[in-house]
């Protein structure tokens, strides 16, 4: 199993898209790379042992509410993403929540003051420079929190996620233990797999499930995983050129399917929250 592994990523690392322009020294490729390790892992491991193991606890079973969207996006701030977000979110009225990178926040103040200027939107620790959790000491993953928790002074709820969403049982008991409610998603909108030509290599395509009709449809396919689920808490990035341009296209094609968009505090999502 470990070899069909290590050849797998060699094949989904070869068929990488040029990555998007670099933001402050983060290496999107490598980040890429993690999502698609992860899917794999998932696909190739009995599902008793990762539950066992609290893996990937992220991803949420629980049965979100009917025709409720919560957006959530990772990763920024990113200067000329972070603003063009909010504009959009503007225009649809729609809340959202943005997992915070420290080391971002630490770089563009100005934009984590713009998000929590609009009173609608929230904001979540992302840990400070988005490792891999499964590689970290438990002293290390709490470095990782609390030197972000330092510059979003959280005054509300206070909101995790895991970077790429890899939990564990240890983890989670430490996160719980500093009065965090972890977030994972109903539907991962794998905006990280697509070029900003808008493209998706055909590797990618299988682990995302995209569908035929959707090979080139980027919003198609996403409202397509909301519709599985009749809603959900929604993952996005701010990352990726690509997707940003079309998330007005996304949110009114959504309006128009009859889903309304809340924020992850709402009730009805109190069971998705752990």
């Amino acid at each position: 199993m470990k070899l069909v592994f290590a050849i797998l990523i060699g094949i989904f690392s070869s068929n990488s898209f040029a990555t998007e322009a670099s933001h402050a020294n983060t290496d999107y490729s490598k980040i890429q790379k993690q999502h698609t390790a992860r899917i794999l892992q998932q696909k190739s491991t009995n599902e008793e042992i990762l539950k066992a193991n609290c893996k990937y606890e992220s991803d949420i079973s629980e049965k979100p509410p009917a025709k409720k969207i919560a957006l959530t996006f990772d990763d920024g701030p990113i200067p000329g993403h972070t603003e063009d977000i909010l504009a959009v979110l503007k225009k649809h009225q729609a809340p959202a929540t943005f997992f915070i990178v420290g080391e971002h926040a630490k770089a563009h103040p100005r934009l984590l003051e713009l998000i929590l200027s609009d009173q609608h939107h929230l904001i979540g620790n992302h840990s400070w420079d988005h490792p891999n959790f499964h590689e970290l000491t438990v002293t290390d993953q709490l470095s990782e929190i609390t030197k972000t928790e330092s510059l979003l002074q959280e005054t509300g709820e206070k909101l995790f996620r895991y970077p790429f969403g890899n939990s564990s049982c240890e983890a989670n008991q430490m996160v719980k233990s500093h009065n965090y409610k972890i977030v994972g998603w109903h539907v991962d909108s794998c905006d990280w797999a697509f070029s900003q030509n808008g493209e998706m290599n055909i590797a990618d395509r299988a682990l995302c499930g995209v569908t035929p009709e959707n090979i080139d449809d980027y919003v198609g396919h996403v409202v397509s995983q909301i519709k599985k689920r009749n809603g959900g808490i929604v993952l996005l990035h701010e990352t990726h050129r690509y997707s940003i341009m079309k998330l007005d296209e996304l949110l009114t094609k959504l309006e128009q399917e009859g889903y309304q968009f809340s924020s992850i505090l709402d009730k009805e999502f109190s069971t998705s929250l752990k």
